[in-house]
């Protein structure tokens, strides 16, 4: 896929996901219109030629296509619904895409009050993690019409390399939730991992070559023995705190399909001991610090 033909994209959301990948758009040569709840998020972006609008009405009012990726439900939720939301300037013809995590019943929800003003709406959660963002290479798993997609698919190309239909509205989002979950136990497991080899003092660059040419091999592994070794201390967009609420949003899915989970309660229970340690701001790696802590 190519980023296509430049278009006029509204953007909500800055954060450490949201800023790389309107910057994308920018680069790809798309009229960008951005917004966020921190004004000041938004100031490198207008340095590089976006369009800082007031309120997410007024930058989903500018645009054919409205794109977001917002923290959480809350945040869905304030800026598409709630005064001066985005959904206030829905018009016919328009495709909302939202990229965030949250619960699929607000998908649904959400999709229902624009499609009822003629509008189409797609929950597109990401996977990738901010430098995934900053490099184009995101999948996006995309509940939604299939023809509201088609629409959308060239623009999203300018971030993410993969973009794969899973079904109707809501679907994206439940899939993204089983991806946070394996994310979340296989976290737990390097932080474990990483803990014990600390103790016994194997050396980590040792254990990262070691560990990674075989079947323990995991890119969560790997993330964390490389940041360890290489970038202890350099900031990220990835952190402890960020995980707790799609952990909720998980066992919530499995409880509503009637299945107990086993591993997901564990690595609830580490990351929350790692949120009342004072490490809920630490990037994922950190996590190996709350075991037995």
């Amino acid at each position: 896929m190519t980023a296509g033909a430049p278009r006029t994209v509204a953007f909500l959301g800055l954060g450490a996901m949201g800023a790389p990948m309107a910057g994308r758009l920018l680069t790809a040569g798309h009229r960008v219109v951005v917004w966020n709840r921190t004004p000041a998020r938004a100031q490198a972006l207008r340095a590089a030629g976006a369009q800082v609008a007031a309120t997410p009405a007024e930058a989903a009012g500018a645009a054919d296509l409205v794109l977001g990726c917002l923290l959480d439900g809350a945040a869905v939720e304030q800026t598409y619904l709630g005064p001066d939301g985005a959904a206030e300037a829905a018009r016919p013809g328009q495709v909302f895409v939202e990229h965030g995590t949250f619960a699929p019943k607000l998908a649904r929800d959400l999709g229902a009050f624009l499609e009822a003003r003629g509008a189409r709406f797609l929950d597109a959660p990401v996977t990738g993690g901010p430098e995934g963002a900053a490099a184009g290479t995101l999948t996006t798993m995309v509940g939604g019409a299939e023809a509201a997609l088609a629409e959308a698919a060239a623009v999203l190309s300018g971030y993410a390399s993969r973009i794969r239909h899973v079904g109707g509205q809501g679907a994206g989002l439940e899939l993204k939730l089983v991806n946070q979950m394996l994310v979340s136990c296989h976290v737990a497991a390097a932080a474990e991992a990483v803990a014990l080899l600390q103790r016994r003092e194997v050396d980590l660059e040792v254990a990262r070559e070691v560990l990674g040419s075989g079947w323990a091999a995991s890119t969560m592994l790997e993330r964390t023995l490389t940041r360890l070794t290489r970038a202890p201390h350099e900031p990220s967009g990835a952190t402890l705190a960020g995980l707790l609420e799609p952990q909720r949003l998980a066992a919530e899915l499995a409880a509503q399909a009637g299945m107990p989970l086993a591993l997901l309660p564990e690595a609830q229970a580490l990351f929350v001991r790692a949120r009342d340690l004072g490490l809920g701001g630490h990037d994922l790696s950190g996590l190996a610090a709350a075991v037995g802590g």
